[in-house]
């Protein structure tokens, strides 16, 4: 399915003045890098492919461009900080592989530092008293209640939540409103399930036109809080930050830096998409997909 989207996306013509694209301002905020000195990425769909792969296009393809540039960056003296839904063990194994040490994990909840040497909780957990950590009472209710809700479009099996502090993993496609409804009606209202963008990570029966990465998370933990943490630590204001993402939770990030870069593959979004980015002024869409959207971005900022 994803095929024929992305090549859809690929060669679309998008009414002009819908959207502000990359290509039209690079120019422009090329002369800001001498301020920059954070890079917020977003991993799955972002710096990776969309089966979490750095080395390999949405194609398939191997693609060494996007990984070339981390020596780049680094010579720059750039703090790249990984983004991701991603509990901070798997993104230790991730930063690590890349050469990089600071990272937020479980979308917001952990903003970690020097690859785990410090840890910040980035909300007052002590007020939340839902166990959705692995084989949690809450969570394994939960999971009953929306596949049974939404048979055969949604499943979370307990191993994906091995070693996660806050949230829990699903996969799927169903109607979030009336997903976080149910939890609202089953009295888990300080709890919300949100889209994290579209992945082939894993491979379900499921009867979906498109897989979702959906977490369950205590609501109104999110990336822009952590990266707003992250700014307060360090000493940072919006002016020396951007941050990369291609999902509607890594846009909420465009609130805390001073460019935020959109990989085109969130476009299959477009319907949601559009009322959020009227929020800001600060989005541009890249022309390429996924890592090689990130490529077109960091490498235009390095030059």
């Amino acid at each position: 399915m994803w095929k024929g989207k992305r090549k859809l996306l690929e060669s679309a013509k998008l009414k002009k003045g819908c959207y502000k694209f990359f290509r039209d301002y690079k120019n422009e905020i090329k002369e800001y890098t001498g301020s920059l000195k954070v890079i917020y990425s977003d991993l799955d769909g972002t710096l990776f492919n969309d089966q979490g792969c750095i080395v390999k296009d949405a194609r398939g393809k191997y693609y060494f461009e996007a990984v070339g540039l981390l020596g780049e960056i680094n010579k720059k003296g750039w703090d790249l900080v990984l983004v991701s839904g991603r509990n901070k063990y798997q993104l230790r194994y991730n930063a690590q592989m890349i050469g990089v040490k600071n990272y937020i994990a479980e979308l917001g909840s952990e903003l970690v530092y020097d690859q785990g040497k410090e840890v910040h909780v980035t909300f007052d957990n002590g007020r939340e008293s839902f166990d959705i950590t692995y084989k949690g009472k809450d969570l394994v209710r939960i999971m009953e209640l929306l596949m049974k809700e939404f048979p055969e479009k949604i499943e979370s099996r307990m191993e994906w939540s091995r070693y996660r502090s806050f949230n829990a993993l699903f996969f799927g496609e169903i109607d979030l409103d009336k997903a976080n409804k149910l939890l609202q009606a089953e009295g888990y209202g300080s709890l919300v399930l949100v889209d994290n963008g579209f992945s082939n990570l894993v491979d379900l029966e499921l009867k979906v036109d498109r897989l979702h990465i959906y977490n369950l998370m205590p609501r109104g933990v999110n990336k822009a809080n952590a990266v707003r943490l992250d700014k307060k630590l360090r000493g940072f204001n919006d002016e020396n930050c951007i941050a990369l993402g291609d999902s509607l939770e890594d846009l909420k990030m465009a609130s805390e830096v001073k460019y935020f870069f959109l990989m085109k593959n969130a476009l299959e979004h477009e319907e949601e998409l559009e009322p959020e980015l009227d929020k800001y002024g600060n989005v541009f869409i890249t022309d390429n997909i996924m890592n090689r959207g990130w490529f077109e971005v960091m490498s235009e900022l390095l030059d």
